[in-house]
C-alpha cells in the first residue's frame, strides 16, 4: 500500500459508506467481536492501553473508538487521566456513551466527541496519546490518518496501533483465511443479520499492510521508534510509535505477553 493509500483494485473506503455500515451494525459489535475473538480483544485492547503508557492527569485520545472499549480501558488504567473517544458513528458514540455511564466508578473521566480521524478538531501537541483498535484499517488514507495523529500527540507521547494485519508464514496464512475468510462472515451474518459488513471485513484485511509495511506508513507519518509485537499466528499486530522528538528508528517485537 503506497504511502497509506489504497492500492488498484482495493476494497472501497467511502467513508460515508463505512460510516453506514458501523452504524447498522452497533447494536452487536461487541457481542460479535467477543464470539470472533474468543474474547481475546479485550486482552489486546489492555496491552494497547499499557502501551500508551498514560500518567495521572494526562489527556489521551482513543481515535476510531466505535463503542468505547478502548477509551474505557485506557479510564481503568489511569482513572485521573481525561479521556476523549472520537468517531464518525453516532450510533457507536451513542452506545459508548450509554457504556461508559454505566461502569462507574473508574470510568468517569470519558467524554466523546463526534468527528473524522483524518481531520480531527483538536489542537497541535493537545494529547500525552493517541489510541486506535480496529479502526484505521477502514481509512482511505492510512498515512493522513497516523500524521493527524501524530500531529495532536505532544512530543515523545506514544501513537498506539491495534489492528487486524496480514500474517506471514503458512500457517499464519492459513489460520487468517479459515479465521476471517470463513468463520468472522458466517457468524456476522448470523449473530448481526448483516452479510455485507462482516464480508468487507476480510475484504478490508486483504488489501492492508501487513505489520512491517504498517510499521513503515506509520514512520512515513512521521512517527519515530516503531515496532509491535504479534498475536494469533500474526493475524493481530500491536504498533508502537512516538510523535517526532525521540529518536528515530525502526524495530519488531514479536513476543507475545506483558505489555512493556
Amino acid at each position: 500500500m503506497t504511502a497509506g493509500r489504497a492500492a488498484p483494485g482495493a476494497v472501497e473506503r467511502d467513508p460515508g459508506r463505512v460510516e453506514a455500515m458501523f452504524s447498522a451494525i452497533a447494536r452487536r459489535y461487541d457481542l460479535v467481536n467477543r464470539l470472533m475473538t474468543m474474547g481475546l480483544d479485550r486482552r489486546w485492547r489492555r496491552l494497547a492501553a499499557a502501551e500508551a503508557h498514560p500518567q495521572p492527569g494526562e489527556r489521551v485520545l482513543d481515535v476510531c473508538c466505535g463503542t468505547g472499549d478502548l477509551a474505557l480501558a485506557l479510564a481503568q488504567r489511569c482513572p485521573s487521566c481525561a479521556v476523549v473517544g472520537l468517531d464518525f458513528s453516532e450510533a457507536m458514540l451513542d452506545l459508548a456513551r450509554r457504556k461508559t455511564a454505566a461502569r462507574a466508578p473508574g470510568t468517569g473521566n470519558v467524554s466523546y466527541v463526534r468527528g473524522d480521524v483524518l481531520g480531527m478538531p483538536f489542537a497541535d501537541d493537545t494529547f500525552a496519546a493517541v489510541t486506535v483498535a480496529f479502526g484505521v484499517r477502514n481509512v482511505p488514507d492510512v498515512r493522513a490518518a497516523f500524521a493527524e495523529m501524530a500531529r495532536v500527540t505532544r512530543r515523545e507521547g506514544r501513537v498506539v496501533c491495534l489492528e487486524a494485519t496480514r500474517p506471514r508464514g503458512r500457517l499464519g496464512r492459513r489460520v487468517h483465511a479459515l479465521w476471517l475468510g470463513t468463520i468472522v462472515p458466517r457468524l456476522g451474518r448470523v449473530v448481526s443479520g448483516n452479510a455485507a459488513a462482516y464480508s468487507y471485513l476480510p475484504a478490508s484485511t486483504r488489501d492492508f499492510p501487513d505489520a512491517d509495511g504498517l510499521g513503515a506508513v506509520m514512520a512515513a507519518a512521521g512517527l519515530c521508534r516503531v515496532r509491535y509485537r504479534r498475536f494469533v499466528f500474526g493475524i493481530v499486530a500491536l504498533h508502537v510509535g512516538e510523535a517526532a522528538g525521540s529518536e528515530a528508528s525502526a524495530g519488531r517485537d514479536d513476543t507475545e505477553g506483558q505489555a512493556r
